[in-house]
């Protein structure tokens, strides 16, 4: 019932369940929901998930609780004005739809006279970008889609979206001075903003640090303290005294998708200057490029330091493994943390902290400056919307901290704000004391119309090298080849 291996969160999971048999009359109003221990026990999960699944019902009003009596159905809610308009979303990533379902429920509360609705649509996500070309090819565009920042550029340039200066001149200046820096760069095209943004990521590497403390390790800093630390954790003294497998995972293939380039990018650029891209010309700096490719092939092919199955794991399967004690290390991002809470079964920041942290990727050396590669989830507005300012109005308030705020707190994610970013650093939360101020090294992915593409000839690349043994040098002169081809003009 329950897919733990899947790239829909598990609470999303459960929320859906509940929420179709609502719908659907199994669970009539009135009816009491089973204990949060006895809904734990049905789907094999633990508390983390079932919570938020049944904070997020509550927020869409179709449960209440009642204290001392339990949790009970409210019903299916539905907006009062007979004129209500609905809010379409194509998404690609389910976990920050709660975010926009908060800030329709507030607008109807506000807004008695203009009911509002929000339908929201997940394909597959192999099938996003297929879909959304061909919705807007036939004129019937969802009014919204969440995509990730580096997406932007295409269906901006293409035409798809509209730029919100055209929306509210006024309000898209006011938002540009509240984004954090590099935020703002990937959310602009051409000068306008075309994204709201709606979560930020960084990348960087997971450890176990209870492990790591109780073998006297310290965290690497460079490429060689890595590989001395892969070397300690790689003994079977170790690895037995643990129960781990392996010391480290990684996305190595296509398989992970654009994980696979956004993460490794650290290593492939330690200096940041290791690929110039325009929608003119790509330069590659091939010795800089080499020398990274040439550090993780020589991790894949080292003997018992990374699962043999590595070419076919997802994104989600290293943060998996990680959760499920099966690695003591992975190179991932921030946005992975509700994947390892839902998977661990460790109940809280506090408790997960115990066992993992999180750090910068290792550099060449001590001279050189750490660096990450920065992420997020975006909103752009379909040109083909009907209603647009009411959109805007309704999302608006889905950055107000009244909503923003608990939201981030809960899902302990970076904001893409900065005024946000400030309450969140309240000396409260240890895990975005730590995620946060890694902005100041986070760099942006190459904006080009044909993002997808060039990404996805540097993942064929790097799965040459790490999965099929190629030499970096022959791999990188082949792939400048074509690179040459697709955007020399």
């Amino acid at each position: 019932m329950i897919d733990k291996h899947s790239p829909v969160p598990i609470y999303y999971q459960i929320k859906q369940l509940i929420k179709r048999q609502i719908e659907e009359g199994a669970l009539p109003p009135g009816e009491k929901l089973p204990t949060e221990q006895m809904l734990c026990d049905r789907y094999g999960v633990s508390r983390a998930p079932v919570r938020q699944a049944l904070l997020e019902l509550v927020q869409e009003g179709y449960i209440y609780r009642r204290a001392g009596a339990g949790t009970f159905v409210s019903g299916v809610p539905r907006p009062t004005s007979p004129a209500v308009k609905t809010i379409r979303l194509l998404a690609y990533d389910v976990r920050w739809v709660a975010l926009l379902q908060q800030a329709v429920h507030l607008w109807n509360a506000q807004h008695p006279e203009q009911q509002v609705a929000l339908d929201v649509h997940m394909p597959p996500q192999s099938e996003f970008h297929r879909l959304l070309c061909a919705e807007v090819g036939e004129g019937n565009a969802h009014d919204l889609f969440s995509m990730d920042y580096v997406w932007l550029t295409r269906y901006a340039r293409m035409g798809f979206l509209m730029a919100l200066d055209d929306v509210d001149a006024e309000y898209a200046t006011w938002l540009r001075s509240q984004i954090e820096a590099p935020v703002l760069q990937s959310n602009q095209v051409d000068g306008k903003l075309y994204g709201l943004p709606v979560q930020t990521d960084v990348t960087g590497v997971w450890y176990r640090r209870d492990w790591f403390a109780a073998e006297g390790l310290r965290p690497p800093e460079t490429w060689d303290e890595l590989l001395a630390v892969l070397a300690h954790l790689a003994r079977p003294e170790v690895r037995a005294r643990y129960g781990y497998a392996y010391p480290l995972a990684f996305p190595t293939s296509t398989a992970a998708g654009e994980a696979t380039f956004n993460v490794l990018l650290a290593f492939l650029c330690p200096d940041g200057n290791g690929i110039t891209a325009t929608d003119e010309a790509v330069l590659l700096n091939m010795p800089c490029l080499s020398k990274g490719l040439a550090f993780l092939q020589r991790l894949t092919q080292a003997a018992a330091l990374i699962p043999p199955d590595h070419a076919t794991q997802p994104w989600w399967g290293p943060p998996g493994a990680l959760a499920e004690g099966r690695v003591a290390m992975t190179f991932g991002g921030t946005y992975e943390w509700p994947t390892i809470a839902e998977t661990s079964g460790w109940e809280g920041e506090a408790e997960l902290l115990e066992h993992l942290a999180f750090i910068p990727a290792p550099r060449p050396t001590r001279t050189g400056k750490p660096i990450a590669s920065l992420g997020g989830t975006t909103l752009g507005f379909s040109r083909q919307s009907e209603h647009l300012d009411l959109v805007l109005a309704v999302l608006r308030l889905a950055l107000e901290p009244a909503i923003a705020l608990p939201f981030f707190l809960r899902e302990l994610q970076i904001a893409p704000l900065r005024p946000l970013n400030t309450l969140l650093l309240d000396g409260t939360h240890p895990w975005l004391e730590t995620i946060i101020p890694l902005l100041r090294i986070a760099r942006s992915r190459p904006q080009l119309t044909d993002y997808i593409q060039f990404s996805r000839l540097f993942q064929l690349m790097i799965e040459e090298v790490l999965c099929q043994g190629v030499e970096p040098e022959v791999a990188l002169r082949q792939l400048s080849k074509t690179l040459n081809i697709l955007f020399t003009k």
